[in-house]
């Protein structure tokens, strides 16, 4: 795993907490969809950075 991508992933671990935080603290729907928001797309974003390192392993095998 390269240093980038332990960089990002902690990064996104930052911006998702921050989103449910920021969700849960909101008084108005619009608070409450970009909280949300920011979460699912932390979320994603961990996904993606895990399949592209087991794509990466799996391209070194062969």
């Amino acid at each position: 795993m390269g240093m980038d991508r332990l960089i990002f992933g902690v990064l996104t671990i930052v911006v998702g907490l921050f989103g449910l935080f920021y969700a849960s603290g909101s008084f108005d729907g619009y608070s409450y969809f970009i909280g949300l928001v920011l979460f699912i797309g932390a979320v994603l974003f961990m996904f993606h950075l895990i399949k592209g390192y087991y794509d990466q392993l799996e391209s070194e095998d062969h």
